[in-house]
């Protein structure tokens, strides 16, 4: 059975709106996105702090292993992992033939999306407050 993609998170989204999210998302979706931005960086004391503990609550909320698409191919993403510098994120996903890991920005949803999918839209709205 062949997965239905139903939106891509992308890197290049416009200020104030999700990767996957629709264009028309309410002001109650982004005040969610805002909660959960405050709950991970609450104790933080710089963006680093923020960074980690945001990466923290995806590693501890998404369910893993969920299925995804890189590129229009079928992938299972296994786990993440931190980028050894700067900020960012990266998914570890296994389709038939491989192993890759890639930026999580290259991801594109696959219904049914993961258990606390919406962590890693808080990190790309976060991303967006800090740039």
């Amino acid at each position: 059975m062949e997965a239905k993609v139903s939106a891509p998170m992308n890197w290049n989204w416009q200020l104030g709106e999700s990767a996957t999210l629709p264009p028309s998302t309410g002001r109650a979706d982004r005040k969610s996105l805002r909660a959960l931005i405050d709950q991970a960086t609450s104790d933080s004391v710089d963006e680093s702090d923020e960074h980690a503990g945001l990466l923290s609550m995806i590693r501890e909320e998404v369910a893993c292993p969920f299925r995804a698409r890189i590129a229009g191919e079928d992938v299972e993403c296994v786990r993440f992992e931190w980028p050894k510098n700067g900020y960012g994120l990266n998914a570890v996903c296994k389709s038939d033939s491989r192993t890759s890991v890639v930026d999580i920005g290259r991801l594109e949803w696959v219904e049914p999306r993961p258990k606390g999918h919406e962590w890693i839209e808080a990190y790309f709205a976060w991303r967006d407050l800090v740039s």
